[in-house]
């Protein structure tokens, strides 16, 4: 039997990455959709570790009646441009076999730095940085060819610089997207990383949601809270997505001890708690 998630006057899916609770896809991530459905969210993010699903984890997914998004997870040996055309070719066949997963699950976002991924921070002689450009360009209009056949969008997302070097900032990534080209290809906005990089949070988000291009949106707090906490502008970075009519889900992500971006200091809260404070941050905000 579905469990049916609570129905909001909404324009949004509210999502959660699994990543709140667990480091990858594995056996731990048992129960975690019923639960997420269970606190209200209506859509769940899965970190793709591993480009296949487990069928059991699948099946709970589909029982709960949850909306998907796919979030990649590019570290070291996964980088679409890189120099080794090895590299490239085993990342392309990662990232194809994550496209074949989100048609399973009828997904149609598949998120994150796609260009390239975490783990790659250098600076390059310029023409070595404009050939590593030229190769991310390539690989990505050829991934937006395949992610076409199965009835996908790409959401490219900027990383801090502790992360990457590539693609730091929304300009960046709409010129990326730009010279893609492709219509299913856009803009995943991270509110953690851009609260490094950029100089003006709400100006940059504007600038994506002008362009057309905002595909996908992590709230996160500067600390990698949820929604609601920290020191982000909340009340006026949802007034944009309202404004613009964003119709994409809002996704938090936050990391459970070990995870990418989780603290030395946790913040205090369990998984679960985290992840009651945002959905009813969220449901409060999107009811006015």
């Amino acid at each position: 039997m579905k469990i049916q998630p609570e129905q909001e006057k909404r324009m949004n899916c509210f999502g959660i990455n699994l990543w709140n609770w667990v480091n990858g896809l594995g056996r731990e991530c048992s129960r975690l959709p019923e639960k997420i459905a269970r606190m209200g969210f209506t859509a769940i993010e899965l970190p793709m570790t591993q480009p296949g699903l487990d069928l059991e984890l699948k099946q709970e997914i589909e029982a709960t009646g949850l909306e998907t998004s796919l979030c990649a997870a590019l570290g070291p040996g996964r980088d679409l441009s890189n120099f080794d055309a090895a590299v490239r070719a085993s990342t392309m066949e990662y990232l194809t076999g994550c496209l074949l997963t989100a048609e399973s699950l009828g997904c149609h976002i598949f998120a994150g730095p796609l260009y390239a991924g975490g783990g790659k921070r250098h600076r390059l002689p310029p023409g070595e940085a404009v050939r590593e450009w030229e190769l991310a360009v390539a690989g990505l209009k050829e991934l937006a060819r395949r992610a076409k056949e199965h009835g996908v969008r790409l959401a490219l997302e900027p990383l801090n610089r502790y992360r990457t070097s590539v693609v730091n900032t929304a300009a960046q990534g709409l010129k990326l997207v730009k010279d893609i080209g492709e219509e299913n290809v856009g803009i995943h906005f991270d509110t953690f990383h851009a609260g490094i990089e950029e100089n003006d949070l709400p100006g940059a988000i504007e600038s994506v949601l002008k362009a057309g291009k905002m595909y996908h949106f992590h709230a996160c707090a500067n600390n990698r809270g949820a929604p609601g906490q920290g020191f982000f502008p909340w009340t006026e970075i949802f007034g944009l997505l309202k404004d613009y009519g964003y119709e994409g889900h809002i996704t938090m992500e936050t990391f459970a001890p070990g995870g990418l971006d989780s603290g030395w200091v946790q913040l205090g809260e369990g998984p679960d708690q985290l992840a009651e404070f945002g959905i009813a941050y969220l449901k409060k905000v999107f009811s006015k």
